[in-house]
Formats: C-alpha cells, structure tokens, sequence
C-alpha cells in the first residue's frame, strides 16, 4: 500500500480533484489553505506580501492500483508544467 501527499497551487484544485475521479478514488484527505515554500515556487502564506495558498491531498491506495494512480499523477504533473505542484509517495506501513 502506497500513501500519495500532494501539495499543489488552490489553482489546480480542478484539475486535481478530476484526476482523482477519473482513477476512481473514492478515499482521501484534504487540506485547503496550506501555507508554505516549495523549490519551485514563490512562498504562498495567504497575506498582502505572499498572497495565495495550497491545498494538500493524501490518498492511500492499494498495491493492484498504484501503478495506475501513479501515472496519472505524473501526468497532471506533466501537464501543469511540474511548477506549483509536489507528489510524495511514501509507504504505509500499516492501517488500524
């Protein structure tokens, strides 16, 4: 099982959620209003000097689909110019 953190511009949060109902994901946890800096992108801290926010998406899949989820991710990625927009794929170890 495969825990995948994306933290991504509010811009994209369309193109993001669709993504996630095209492969069929029906379990998630979502964070609006994320504040921070990435290596690609200016600070967004929601105020006059940094305007702007993230939101933060985690999404738990099984080992059948994380290929497919995975891909298209990459593809969002791709497609949104990689700027604004970080996956982590990290192991879980294990879910009570």
């Amino acid at each position: 099982m495969k825990l995948f953190l994306m933290i991504y511009d509010v811009d994209f949060d369309e193109d993001v959620m669709e993504m996630l109902a095209t492969c069929c994901v029906t379990g998630y946890t979502k964070w609006d209003r994320v504040l921070g800096k990435g290596k690609k992108s200016d600070p967004k801290l929601d105020d006059a000097v940094w305007p702007g926010y993230n939101c933060a998406i985690a999404v738990a899949v099984e080992n059948n689909v994380e290929d497919d989820i995975f891909s298209a991710v990459k593809s969002l990625y791709s497609k949104l110019g990689g700027k604004g927009f970080v996956v982590y794929e990290l192991p879980v170890m294990r879910v009570i």
